[in-house]
C-alpha cells in the first residue's frame, strides 16, 4: 500500500547536468549556441515552457535530422546526478515512519535520456519523459508527446490515478518555469511542493526550497511538514543513515525591486 506520491523534474533537479546541452554539444554547438537558441525560442513563445529541445531538434538546421535514439542514449550515460540519488529512492520506496512512497520523475527532457541516466535507480515505467517517433534508421522525425507545461499534469492525472493517491498526498519538486503549471496544480489541492533554486517565481509558490547538490536533502521538508518530525529527529534520522548534516540553514527570502531608477 502506497501512501505519498513523490514526483520530479529531471534536469537541474534530480540531475547537475543539463540534457539539452549535452545533446547539442555533442552536435558539435558551444555552450553559447546552445543558451542563444533557448533564448530566442523563449522571447518569441513559440513552444510551451521546457519544450524548447523537441522544438529544437525538429525545426533547426543544427540539429533537424541529425538527432537519434543511439545519440540520447549516449547522453542519458553521461549526464551527472545529485549526490545520493539512488539512496534517496530507496528510501522512500523503502518507506519512513510506515509511510510508503511511490516514486516517479516526469520530463521535458527526451525519454531515453532520462531513463538511461536513472537506470538502476528507478524502473523505466515510473520515467516520464518526452516521446519521440523514430523512422527505420532510428532518427527522430516527430514528437508523440513532449512532457512539458501543463502536459505534466495530464501526466501526473495518470500516474495519481493508477497508484489510487489523492491529489492532497501528491509530491513535487522542480526547478523552472516548465514545472509553474504542475506546481500551482498541486498546491490548490493541498498538495506539498518543493523548489530547488532561488528563482523568486518558484519560491512565492512552493512550500518549501532547498538549495543543495545533494539529493538527500529532499527528505528534510519531507520529514518535518509531512511526517511531523522534530529538528533533531531529522538530524538523527540522518546521522542513522550514514549521513550526519554539516549545514543546515533556514531563512526567510525576501525580494525587493522599487523599479525607480537612483538619483
Amino acid at each position: 500500500m502506497v501512501d505519498y506520491l513523490f514526483v520530479s523534474d529531471f534536469d537541474k533537479t534530480l540531475s547537475i547536468d543539463d540534457a539539452g546541452l549535452l545533446l547539442s554539444l555533442k552536435l558539435g554547438l558551444t555552450r553559447e549556441d546552445f543558451e542563444e537558441k533557448i533564448e530566442s525560442l523563449k522571447k518569441k513563445s513559440l513552444v510551451k515552457f521546457g519544450a524548447e529541445i523537441p522544438y529544437l531538434i525538429l525545426h533547426d538546421p543544427d540539429y533537424m535530422g541529425k538527432v537519434n535514439k543511439k545519440m540520447l542514449l549516449e547522453v542519458g550515460k553521461e549526464i551527472r546526478l545529485k549526490k545520493h540519488l539512488s539512496e534517496l529512492v530507496k528510501v522512500l520506496d523503502q518507506g519512513i515512519k510506515g509511510k510508503r512512497f511511490s516514486t516517479h520523475v516526469v520530463s521535458a527532457a527526451p525519454q531515453e535520456v532520462v531513463q538511461k541516466a536513472l537506470e538502476g535507480i528507478l524502473p523505466h515505467e515510473n520515467v516520464h519523459g518526452t516521446t519521440f517517433i523514430y523512422d527505420k534508421k532510428g532518427t527522430v522525425v516527430g514528437v508523440e508527446k513532449a512532457a512539458a507545461g501543463a502536459a505534466k499534469v495530464d501526466i501526473l492525472e495518470v500516474i495519481r490515478k493508477k497508484e489510487k493517491i489523492p491529489l492532497d498526498r501528491a509530491i513535487y519538486v522542480g526547478d523552472g518555469f516548465s514545472d509553474m503549471y504542475i506546481i500551482l496544480y498541486v498546491r490548490a489541492y493541498h498538495g506539498y511542493t518543493i523548489g530547488v533554486t532561488q528563482a523568486s517565481y518558484l519560491g512565492n509558490i512552493c512550500r518549501k526550497t532547498i538549495i543543495s547538490n545533494d539529493a538527500l536533502s529532499l527528505l528534510a521538508p519531507i520529514l518535518e511538514n509531512i511526517l511531523g518530525l522534530s529538528h533533531q529527529e531529522i538530524k538523527e534520522f540522518y546521522e542513522k543513515m550514514g549521513h550526519p548534516i554539516q549545514t543546515w540553514e533556514k531563512a526567510k527570502v525576501e525580494w525587493f525591486d522599487f523599479g525607480t531608477e537612483s538619483r
